[in-house]
């Protein structure tokens, strides 16, 4: 309340009450709402900042054309996308291109996650939607002033390992939570870090919100782990079974307000790919794209995947844990590979699937296993959608099955169905953040019998000294 009484008391300081290290840190603040502007100014004054005003982006370029020359360029720049004349997206452009390590913070009220992705892409270091959350604000700028500077404005060009910090001074990285990399007990083979060559972007939609989805994936250091973040949130979860919120029809992983669902297909990609450290940005739910991990076996090709400083070993089971009943189990077995030998019984048009798949490679994953699709019964459709589930289900995205077998498309592998189980499990269980080196017999099981299987070894993980 405070905030905004002062900001309806005419024109703003340039500067007051500087706090310790923050001497001369000035903030920019470009929006062509005076109201905005007045608001972020107030409460960002009462923080100890200098703040500069620009109601459109020709006077914000002008003003940093002119703290350039003055040696006083803003520490940094709050830049709305949505203004007339040269829109926030072409002025976060000309600000990169000219001054590359200068952090700008992107807000918008109107922005879909493509815009997100965009500025992203054009290197916002951060963005937050409005109506804006003021603490969310000062939090972020707080992050942007004291990340190094040699953290801000590296090119694309640089290695994986330096890019990935570049692209995330928004997030302060020593709150990653490494608990995968922390401590590597009950080691197997061994096999190099790995993260994606540069950020990779990609859109689709939610199958179970409905919702138009997209992703941001961007590199991380060695010894990060994989991490969900949301473009608006400030919490970043760990892809690891500690963090797994549900397992009804999906796999989510959630902490704080910071929610990823749907992550199975993806993860499993990941996981034969050898990617150990990534930061991927969603808005609470991955994409299902075709319902396989095909399309993500795509991106990272054309991406591509770089080793990087540091070993990731598998984890290696030395006794036997199973978990079910007779008709529903998984039990892994000491093994030197990392082997699925899954048992399917449903009744026609499916009927009994088997299928045996070791992952030992990304080809044969790619050839056996990445193209099968999520399946799901005529039947079923309608409960589904009556729980809020299977809202962006359409005919390209999945197999339906009626009583006479395929009704939308043509399978892939005349046991696609087993072949799907397995690319899930492969996902699931990479959440301890690490491959298995054992062999898995399954019968009839799911997200959440993997999940069970995957706490258990974490488990033996904690105890194992």
């Amino acid at each position: 309340m405070e905030h905004n009484q002062k900001a309806s008391q005419g024109p703003l300081p340039i500067s007051s009450r500087i706090r310790p290290g923050h001497e001369e840190a000035s903030i920019l603040i470009v929006d062509d709402e005076e109201s905005i502007r007045r608001t972020l100014g107030a409460i960002l004054s009462d923080e100890g900042f200098s703040i500069q005003f620009a109601e459109n982006g020709v006077t914000a370029l002008k003003a940093i054309a002119e703290g350039m020359t003055a040696g006083k360029l803003p520490a940094a720049v709050i830049l709305d996308i949505w203004m007339p004349g040269l829109d926030g997206l072409e002025v976060l452009a000309r600000i990169k291109s000219d001054h590359p390590s200068l952090p700008v913070i992107m807000v918008s009220g109107h922005a879909t996650i493509a815009t997100a992705v965009k500025a992203t892409r054009l290197g916002a270091v951060d963005f937050i939607e409005k109506p804006l959350d003021l603490n969310a604000i000062v939090q972020a700028v707080r992050r942007v002033l004291a990340a190094p500077q040699s953290q801000l404005g590296q090119s694309s060009a640089l290695a994986a390992t330096e890019s990935s910090v570049a692209v995330h001074a928004a997030f302060d990285l020593s709150r990653l939570n490494r608990l995968v990399f922390n401590r590597q007990n009950m080691r197997g083979t061994k096999f190099p870090q790995r993260t994606l060559a540069h950020s990779a972007l990609l859109y689709g939609q939610g199958l179970h919100s409905g919702k138009k989805s997209g992703l941001i994936l961007e590199p991380l250091p060695p010894d990060s782990g994989i991490h969900f973040a949301s473009v608006s949130e400030t919490a970043i979860v760990p892809a690891h079974v500690d963090f797994v919120e549900s397992t009804g029809f999906a796999t989510t992983v959630r902490l704080e307000q910071t929610q990823a669902e749907t992550i199975e297909h993806l993860m499993s990609a990941l996981s034969a790919y050898g990617v150990t450290n990534l930061l991927i940005k969603c808005n609470g739910e991955v994409p299902v794209l075709d319902g396989s991990a095909k399309e993500f076996c795509s991106l990272f090709e054309e991406v591509g995947v770089v080793e990087q400083p540091g070993d990731a070993f598998a984890i290696k089971v030395t006794t036997p844990v199973r978990i079910g009943n007779d008709k529903e189990f998984l039990l892994i077995e000491p093994s030197d590979d990392f082997t699925i030998d899954y048992t399917l019984r449903y009744p026609a048009p499916i009927g009994e699937q088997h299928f045996v798949f070791t992952l030992s490679g990304i080809e044969s994953y790619k050839r056996e296993i990445a193209g099968a699709r999520t399946f799901g019964f005529v039947k079923d459709v309608g409960m589904l959608q009556q729980q809020g589930l299977a809202l962006g289900g359409r005919f390209d995205n999945f197999v339906l099955l009626g009583e006479e077998g395929v009704i939308n498309t043509t399978l892939r592998h005349p046991d696609e169905p087993v072949r799907h189980k397995i690319l899930d499990a492969i996902g699931d269980l990479y959440l301890l953040g690490r491959r298995l080196q054992g062999k898995i017999t399954a019968q009839m099981t799911g997200h959440s019998d993997n999940v069970k299987l995957a706490k258990q070894l974490a488990l033996m993980l904690k105890a194992d000294r």
